[in-house]
């Protein structure tokens, strides 16, 4: 039988089949956490009794659950992991967390996991206590299970959680970025628009959408190559215009039409859309928010009337207060921990190159404010100051152990003078020199709003290559979407992407 290529159905049909280990990963994200669970009270217990005598063993009945009828109190506590991991799968499930998460760094996922723990935790202790049924103790009192274990073994269930699915994120990133489990997307606009969509779906696999070609209403782009990253060479074909849609969506396997034409008139973008509904296509538009940055719009349903609006910049008193703690402790502690690690640097430094160890630079801060950066100089001392920054490691400006320093990052440590003193933070937009801060934008201007940082989302990036002024969109995500969690999570990716440069 001749296969059905013009029914988008049997595309996406297609599609689901290729994309089955969506669901498998998904089954071992309720294995892991069941694992950690019941894994971390057994180290809990071998934990706590380790530089004790098993002669203790004989009072262990006194340290066991309800249940210390078992036959030993070590089997009481595997039963209280069963207990807690089953809640934690419940809470979990209620919170969504065995489905995708598509937050950046998986920000979301991570604080979810965090808070449904808690609450797991709580109704399991809850639960027990109303259930518990009271026997003596050796001193009269009622015993319950150890408190300490308790602890030790819901810390490491909770380190353990989060470990598993950092793994489990990375396998599913590796998969959605060869296409396997995500949803194939075929873009209408080949415009600024498009191609923005196209780089942000190539950079993050985690939204589990890949791009497969786009469309565009300009017949002469027809099987030409549409190149939507210059820096990393990244380029897909124009599969040719609306006029054939339902026929590029069967021969692509596509499962969604994005619609990427903000410009378009409004006839020609409510025409494409009864279409794609006419012809059972799935899709999804992208407004005209008068350019705005998509950074900086919202949605909300008013009665069924979709409404966007600008948001606003959010810095409650108590997150600003605990950044700075978190600033001043890290900084303070980073200057002490790391000074013999900096002391060599700098001895490396002068011996590879003539000139001083320390670059100073003045910087733009926040709200604008200049002041004097300090850093690891990497460049001959022969460079001028306020050169444009090395976009490449082979740049010849750069010295031997400034190539090393830049990939490790550890250039920018003596930036931590800067944190204590608070011309700077440990997360936040990086600081850009003034005769480029007096060429911005408005829009460019935002991320004046927050302190600068050591290190960031930009950092973290694939983008690394593209100038900071010419790449905001990370910048201006930060400074609408921050939070102290968000600050925890790009600090720990940051320590991981720093140990995998040495």
């Amino acid at each position: 039988m001749k296969p059905d290529t013009d029914n988008p159905a049997a595309a996406r049909q297609r599609s689901r089949i290729y994309g089955f280990p969506l669901g498998v990963i998904n089954v071992l994200r309720v294995v892991t956490d069941c694992l950690a669970v019941y894994v971390s009270f057994y180290l809990g217990y071998q934990i706590y009794f380790l530089n004790k005598p098993r002669a203790w063993a004989q009072y262990l009945p006194e340290l066991s659950p309800a249940l210390y009828y078992l036959p030993s109190a070590e089997h009481s506590y595997f039963t209280i992991a069963m207990g807690l991991g089953a809640l934690v799968l419940a809470v979990y499930a209620y919170y969504d967390l065995y489905a995708e998460d598509t937050s950046i760094l998986h920000v979301q996922e991570y604080r979810n996991v965090l808070i449904g723990f808690g609450v797991a935790v709580l109704t399991f202790l809850a639960l027990y206590y109303l259930s518990f049924t009271y026997h003596p103790g050796e001193r009269g009192r009622e015993k319950l299970f150890s408190r300490l274990i308790f602890s030790y073994s819901c810390a490491l269930a909770m380190s353990g959680i989060i470990l598993g699915r950092a793994v489990l994120n990375r396998v599913q990133v590796w998969l959605h970025r060869r296409g396997i489990g995500a949803r194939r997307i075929l873009i209408y606009g080949t415009g600024p628009v498009g191609c923005a969509v196209a780089r942000r779906l190539k950079e993050f696999p985690a939204f589990a959408m890949f791009p497969v070609g786009f469309l565009d209403d300009d017949p002469a782009l027809t099987n030409t190559l549409c190149e939507f990253d210059q820096a990393r060479a990244m380029s897909l074909p124009v599969l040719g215009t609306g006029e054939q849609l339902r026929r590029h969506v069967a021969t692509s396997r596509a499962d969604e039409v994005l619609i990427a034409m903000p410009d378009a008139s409004t006839e020609r973008v409510v025409g494409i859309v009864n279409y794609c509904m006419e012809q059972s296509i799935r899709f999804q538009f992208i407004p005209n928010v008068c350019q705005l940055a998509f950074q900086r719009t919202q949605t909300r349903d008013l009665a069924g009337i979709p409404m966007i609006s600008v948001k606003e910049q959010s810095q409650h008193r108590a997150y600003r207060i605990a950044k700075r703690a978190l600033d001043l402790v890290g900084g303070v502690t980073g200057c002490v921990v790391l000074s013999p690690l900096m002391l060599i640097i700098a001895v490396a430094i002068r011996l590879d190159s003539k000139g001083p160890a320390i670059f100073a630079q003045s910087r733009v801060g926040l709200n604008g404010r200049p002041f004097l950066m300090f850093k690891f100089r990497t460049m001959h001392s022969g460079t001028p100051r306020y050169a444009r920054t090395p976009l490449e490691q082979d740049d010849p400006r750069i010295t031997r152990v400034g190539r090393w320093l830049r990939r490790t990052s550890f250039d920018e440590l003596p930036q931590l003078i800067n944190v204590v003193f608070g011309s700077m933070s440990l997360v936040g937009p990086r600081p850009e020199m003034p005769f480029i801060v007096d060429e911005y934008t408005d829009l460019q201007r935002e991320r004046l709003k927050v302190k600068p940082g050591i290190t960031g989302l930009w950092q973290l990036s694939a983008d690394r290559r593209i100038a900071i002024h010419h790449n905001m969109d990370y910048d201006l995500y930060y400074v609408h979407e921050q939070s102290f969690l968000l600050d925890i999570v790009i600090l720990i990716q940051t320590l991981f992407l720093a140990f995998k440069g040495i």
